[in-house]
């Protein structure tokens, strides 16, 4: 029997299925349900997984089975046998979807995805459609889920050395005190695209392995799809949007220079009060008291300036918000902290 996918079980969990095989579902459509039907029962006739494997190999053309009753079952099915022939996906309902006792499996992604199919009918041409522009595009596999919400997440680019990076439509930048990695989102993106570079530098290339597809949708236009997956389709444009932001990255970088220097002088004044309360013979006079209260009413102005200057920068750019100073201050702390660690 054909495992009943429901809404709520698809919100659940993320499903993986061959790209070649949900473009053959969709060709097949209902035939696929009776051809499970049928091949389930010819299996439990016989309890034999091994059946399962002599008819795979039989449908593929490499061995015989004598019996009429299997060759019925080959010429009902032969347009859906010849369909996951053409795609090379035979095996996945066959002898993938049987345990070793001859029992066919539950929750198969296959079965899956064809109710998700039957579910969306009137839509079958443009779920081909999509699945056929992401297989030029070199996936293989399709992870599916319509809870995934890649709004959520905040992913990176290195722009020296090959990494790992992901590929949405409507990327934002989010400016960084480093320009390197580059830091982005999206506001919308029906798809992400886990994409690996190798090489350096203007040596970069995309690699066609390592390389995998979310979809929180099937039902898209497939031109929202880049046309190829190339360094100019992907990390280019990433790396122009970036540019466009040089403005907000100076402002931002500026602005966390002037407030942690402003800190540190603070820091420094501090220790140097310290110092001079231990010593007797100055602690108490009058010269050093006045300094120090000057000293301080300084460091208080340019701290005022400082935190002024933030909110101008704040206020200037919609990109820019009081948590993203606020990260990027701890970082750039965090940073200087470990480059001041002696390991040996």
């Amino acid at each position: 029997m054909i495992y009943s996918a429901t809404i709520e079980k698809r919100n659940e969990h993320c499903k993986k299925i061959k790209t070649n095989c949900l473009i053959a579902l969709c060709e097949i459509g209902d035939d696929y349900k009776s051809f499970c039907d049928d091949l389930e029962e010819l299996v439990k006739s016989k309890n034999n997984w091994d059946l399962v494997n002599k008819i795979y190999h039989t449908m593929q053309g490499n061995l015989s089975i004598g019996s009429n009753k299997y060759k019925d079952f080959m010429d009902k099915h032969k347009y859906t046998i010849d369909i996951m022939n053409k795609y090379s996906c035979l095996d996945n309902i066959t002898v993938l979807s049987y345990d070793i006792t001859g029992k066919r499996k539950e929750n198969l992604a296959e079965d899956y995805f064809y109710q998700y199919i039957k579910e969306h009918n009137d839509d079958i041409e443009t779920i081909k459609a999509v699945a056929l522009k992401i297989k030029s595009l070199g996936f293989n596999e399709i992870y599916f889920g319509e809870k995934l919400d890649f709004t959520k997440s905040e992913y990176t680019l290195d722009t020296l050395y090959g990494s790992n990076f992901a590929y949405l439509e409507n990327i934002e930048v989010n400016p960084t005190y480093l320009s390197s990695p580059i830091k982005y989102g999206t506001n919308d993106s029906c798809y992400c695209m886990n994409l690996e570079t190798i090489g350096f530098g203007n040596n970069k290339e995309i690699s066609k392995y390592c390389r995998n597809i979310k979809l929180n949708s099937l039902i898209f236009d497939p031109n929202r799809l880049p046309n190829e997956i190339t360094v100019e389709s992907t990390i280019d444009v990433i790396y122009k949007l970036a540019q466009k932001k040089k403005a907000e990255y100076d402002d931002l970088k500026h602005s966390i220079d002037l407030s942690i220097s402003a800190s540190d002088l603070n820091d420094y004044f501090e220790r140097f009060k310290v110092v001079t309360e231990r010593i007797d013979k100055i602690k108490d006079n009058q010269e050093l008291v006045d300094l120090l209260s000057q000293m301080q009413n300084t460091l208080t102005q340019l701290q005022l300036f400082g935190a002024n200057f933030e909110n101008q920068i704040i206020a200037s750019h919609t990109g820019i918000t009081d948590e993203t100073m606020k990260k990027e201050k701890k970082l750039y702390i965090d940073r200087r902290d470990w480059a001041s660690l002696d390991i040996d």
